[in-house]
């Protein structure tokens, strides 16, 4: 009777370890498909903002600016 215990007990154990294992992966997904989904909303509000002005003459004095900071170090 011990015996048939424990083996009910084994095999409970390890299979909801399996689903523990399984839930907590798809977790890591779904955090990765948050941060996408949040880059996403960032990135419309901002050509939403910039909408007025001339996207592409926005972005090339933008580069600009990152290039002269970068080469004069500050």
């Amino acid at each position: 009777m011990n015996k048939l215990i424990a083996t009910l007990y084994a095999w409970t154990y390890v299979n909801t370890s399996k689903l523990r294992d399984r839930r907590e992966a798809g977790q890591g997904t779904l955090e990765y498909v948050g941060m996408i989904a949040v880059a996403a909303v960032i990135v419309v509000a901002v050509i939403g903002v910039l909408k007025g002005a001339e996207l592409g003459t926005w972005i090339q004095g933008f580069i600009t600016n990152v290039k002269s900071s970068v080469s004069s170090g500050g």
